[in-house]
């Protein structure tokens, strides 16, 4: 018997959005019972091109000179690790330069490669709050890394020449991580990355607290002034606020192009833009006393009426979601009176597990939220079908 062959028609947007032309050839990568078009030869190169060794060896050579230079002009004969002239704090400085020139860069170099004109206004649209949020999630980041290894490697020094190395090591990493970052940009990676933020900023608050039995106070403790290295909390609080903006920002502009005045997207994206406005005040305004106390606590039962609001509403909002999702969404939405009730009604719940429970509970909820929208008017869009056709 003998071998069969198969075509198929791929649509014309298809055709234009991977600049394909008559005679070009096409590879199809076949993954998990599934397989996608690559783009044409031309383009594949241009891919490869973006994490150019250039790219992130160039800035961070020059800048590892400027380091050792440094070094010799202070006559320094050993440096440390860290601390408040060392290794990190040159990388945190140099690396926020370096790191968001080649991020910055690197983006603005794909923006030129969408053809699509509505694609690009978009994404030129939303290339300054983007810049913002990767540049405060840069230095948090940075920040928290070497607290860590300044913590692990304690009173650490090294001559001039082992430093510049050391120094080259990180801040080519630093270079490398935010060119690779710009060409992943998503609404897939932002809502990866906000969970990280989330997650990551948290749990080092918590570590860094336990001698003080932060538990015993309030969750919110660990951004008071009693608290030690306060400002993680905060800022990982109000890094998020921002990131959820502009993750926002990002899915719901070019939906809202293709489904102007659709009031149900409006009323959604205006309680997800509210809750990231709060999100970003309880990390703003910490829990001390006097008007602190009560501005903090408003933003955050703010956040629990702006996101138990459309939780009970989403049958309405997002009519096409799954019923799986309606379900989760009410049961989430009891869960938080519950959890209400055993706080506030019978003074079961600590503030420290309301606290805990309500946030856990609502945040999940929120990006459970963006996947679904994200699957329902991105993905949706983006997928096309065709017919399978057997040749003579």
């Amino acid at each position: 018997m003998g071998k069969k062959h198969f075509e198929i028609e791929l649509p014309e947007k298809v055709v234009q959005d991977l600049q394909l032309e008559d005679g070009d050839k096409i590879d199809i990568q076949v993954s998990n019972q599934s397989f996608k078009v690559l783009p044409t030869k031309k383009l594949q190169e241009n891919q490869n091109q973006q994490l150019s060794i250039r790219r992130f060896l160039i800035p961070s050579i020059l800048a590892a000179v400027a380091f050792a230079f440094y070094n010799i002009w202070q006559n320094e004969r050993l440096i440390p690790l860290t601390g408040s002239d060392s290794i990190a704090t040159w990388v945190i400085f140099m690396g926020e330069l370096t790191g968001m020139a080649a991020f910055v860069y690197t983006r603005i170099q794909k923006l030129k490669k969408i053809h699509d004109p509505l694609q690009k206004k978009t994404a030129i649209r939303l290339a300054p709050t983007l810049f913002i949020s990767f540049a405060l999630i840069q230095a948090l980041t940075m920040v928290a890394i070497f607290w860590a290894i300044g913590y692990l490697f304690q009173a650490a020094s090294f001559d001039s020449l082992t430093a510049t190395l050391i120094f080259f090591i990180f801040i080519s990493v630093v270079n490398y991580v935010m060119i690779y970052s710009a060409t992943l940009i998503s609404t897939t990676f932002m809502m990866f990355l906000l969970i990280i933020t989330i997650v990551g900023g948290v749990l080092i608050a918590m570590v860094t607290n336990s001698r003080l039995l932060w538990w015993q106070h309030n969750f919110s403790f660990l951004g008071t002034a009693k608290a030690d290295f306060s400002w993680t909390f905060n800022a990982t609080l109000m890094v998020s606020g921002i990131l959820w903006g502009t993750l926002i920002d990002y899915l719901f502009v070019p939906i809202q192009k293709r489904l102007p005045r659709n009031w149900r997207l409006i009323t959604l994206r205006i309680f997800l833009t509210f809750d990231a406005i709060c999100l970003f005040a309880i990390g703003a305004l910490p829990n001390n006393p006097g008007f602190l106390h009560l501005a903090h606590d408003t933003a955050a039962n703010l956040l629990i009426l702006g996101t138990g609001l459309p939780m009970i509403s989403i049958r309405l909002l997002l009519p096409k979601a799954s019923k799986e999702f309606l379900i989760f969404s009410l049961s989430t939405a009891l869960g938080i009176m519950l959890s209400c009730f055993l706080f506030y009604g019978i003074r079961y719940f600590s503030l420290t597990a309301f606290e805990i429970f309500v946030l856990t509970m609502g945040i999940s909820w929120l990006l459970l939220l963006m996947q679904n929208i994200h699957e329902l008017y991105e993905l949706k869009d983006n997928t096309y079908s065709f017919t399978l056709k057997a040749l003579d």
